[in-house]
């Protein structure tokens, strides 16, 4: 079975806020971070693969709260995961693209992985799932084709980290 798109997802969103008083506005990033987050969570809590796109509005709120996290350094993932009522405990990081995915097809479980400049989540648990906020969901029958799926995507991305959800 090839890689099938189980839906579509498209990233045209941001979070314009002023920081600091004044009239400086800046463009938020995180709004990847938080949907993966979202799907990684309906993974955790059961919620059915058809029922597992994640809420644009809450993922809004969540983008809000991670970046204006000042832990960083991973922690700020963590606190993320924390208000989901799940915990994330750090797998993977600073490893290239082909170790990673080997090293979570060896120990099946729900990720939430990133690039450094972007964040998508996994499941590697049965069925093999990759959730990116820029494409849909998309389910894989083996670990080559999810290797090829991803790698198609990322390739370029020289540092990869993950971390472990439940």
């Amino acid at each position: 079975m090839p890689e099938t798109q189980l839906f579509e997802s498209s990233n045209q969103y941001s979070s314009l806020q002023t920081q600091g008083g004044g009239n400086v506005i800046a463009r938020q990033l995180g709004w990847c971070a938080a949907a993966s987050a979202l799907w990684c969570a309906s993974r955790i809590q059961g919620a059915p693969i058809a029922q597992s796109k994640p809420d644009i509005l809450r993922a809004g709120v969540l983008q809000v709260r991670y970046r204006w996290d000042p832990a960083g350094g991973g922690q700020d993932v963590v606190n993320l995961f924390n208000v989901l009522e799940c915990t994330a405990n750090q797998a993977q990081q600073g490893v290239g693209l082909e170790p990673l995915l080997t090293a979570l097809i060896a120990a099946p479980g729900v990720y939430h992985i990133n690039n450094g400049f972007h964040a998508m989540a996994v499941d590697t648990r049965t069925t093999l799932y990759f959730y990116d906020i820029e494409s849909g969901l998309y389910r894989y029958s083996d670990a080559i084709e999810w290797k090829a799926g991803i790698r198609r995507r990322y390739q370029g991305a020289n540092q990869w980290g993950a971390f472990a959800v439940t």
